[in-house]
């Protein structure tokens, strides 16, 4: 199995879970998948914190 074939069954398995999508969300979701998929080895929590905290930074 090849890269984009891998990607393709992870996103699959991952955008069954919501029974269907809008469209106009798809792109989003997609797009989670593919940053899910590029950091699937990594700490999720370690990566987000910092750019949640920046960005609840720029709201106040």
């Amino acid at each position: 199995m090849n890269g984009i074939e891998a990607f393709w069954s992870f996103a699959k398995r991952r955008l069954a879970k919501f029974n269907g999508l809008r469209d106009e969300n798809f792109l989003l979701h997609l797009k989670e998948c593919e940053f899910r998929y590029n950091n699937r080895d990594k700490d999720l929590v370690n990566i987000l914190s910092p750019l949640l905290i920046k960005s609840k930074k720029m709201l106040v």
